[in-house]
């Protein structure tokens, strides 16, 4: 068996409360099948929309002003004024100065967060971003300035020194794992996923850093437990595995826009391998949870105060606010929050 094959066999026999919830049911055959004839070289330019479901959304949405849904042609003529660049939003702004803005506000984010500047790093362009841009001759997107905004958001407390270890559940894209290692060089990482998703994850990984910084999930798969962890480096894990941190002590979890998508036992069960084994929790998700309806999305959906119910006495909430992306609030709709829990006893 490939890699990809190896991971959904080895998670088709896991528990039950490791298998997907109804959100992710329904896409999980289609993502699997777009993976296996998936060309990576275009993974980030939107060739294939099912990966913008996890992440791989490096994409610049046009503005629409209302029209009627048959105008096909206004459309057309509005994505001309947006590859020229023109003023063509309001208050006369252009594609131009969004980005700017959006870089100069995650610079600020930095200085006052005490985080590692943002002019220190730069994108990856593998995968052909479609929204790639150059900032004092630096490469960036609108999602990397935003992850490393979520960075800053948790660097106002925990100010990293660099040799920690983070778990990171629903890596998706790898993009914050891209951010937190080219800030730290020696942080020590454990990236768990769905298989399909941690598929991708890890190839995009292996050619931002190489494949000497990445434990492969394929090698990672004949783990019992994590004696052996290699510090410094990047581990890729599919989400069944998660019982292997059982016991097993860490400085930070890091969840986003993850939790929102599984129903409530779901999630109680991965924070329970959590509680009490690291000293901080960041948790960004929709406020009131995802869509759900009698046959599609969540079956039951998580709220903010389940997260702090669910952490219990171990851990004591130390800042909450509304999520934003470098250009935006991260959902104009939705009201996702970001949070920090710190564990009580520290």
């Amino acid at each position: 068996m490939n890699h990809l094959d190896k991971l959904n066999a080895a998670y088709r026999n896991a528990p039950e409360i490791f298998q997907a919830g109804r959100y992710w049911r329904a896409y999980e055959e289609q993502i699997t099948d777009e993976v296996k004839q998936a060309d990576l070289s275009e993974l980030r330019s939107g060739k294939y929309p099912i990966f913008t479901t996890f992440g791989f959304n490096d994409l610049v949405y046009y503005y629409h002003p209302r029209m009627p849904f048959y105008i096909k042609s206004i459309r057309k003529i509005v994505r001309k004024l947006f590859i020229d660049n023109r003023a063509s939003l309001p208050y006369s702004l252009r594609l131009s100065d969004i980005r700017e803005m959006a870089y100069k506000y995650s610079s600020l984010q930095g200085q006052l967060s005490g985080a590692q500047p943002i002019s220190n790093v730069e994108a990856s362009d593998f995968g052909n971003p479609q929204d790639l841009f150059v900032i004092k001759g630096k490469k960036y997107t609108m999602k990397f300035l935003s992850f490393y905004v979520r960075y800053c958001f948790a660097q106002n407390h925990i100010k990293l020194r660099g040799d920690e270890t983070i778990v990171e559940l629903g890596s998706g894209s790898g993009f914050q794992v891209e951010i937190l290692k080219k800030m730290y060089p020696n942080l020590t990482i454990l990236c768990f996923d769905l298989p399909a998703q941690l598929y991708l994850c890890e190839k995009y990984l292996e050619n931002v850093f190489g494949n000497n910084a990445i434990v492969s999930s394929e090698k990672n798969l004949e783990l019992s437990d994590l004696s052996t962890l290699e510090k410094g480096k990047i581990h890729l894990f599919g989400n069944w595995q998660f019982p292997l941190l059982t016991n097993f002590k860490f400085d930070i979890f890091w969840n986003a826009a993850s939790f929102g998508e599984m129903e409530p036992d779901i999630v109680a069960n991965y924070l329970d391998y959590v509680k009490s084994n690291c000293n901080w929790v960041y948790l960004m998700q929709a406020r009131n949870g995802k869509e759900s309806s009698k046959e599609h999305g969540v079956v039951k959906p998580i709220l903010f105060a389940d997260y702090s119910q669910m952490l219990g006495n171990s851990y004591t909430l130390v800042e909450e606010d509304d999520a934003y992306d470098a250009h935006r609030r991260v959902s104009q709709t939705g009201g996702y929050f970001q949070a920090l829990w710190k564990i009580a006893h520290k």
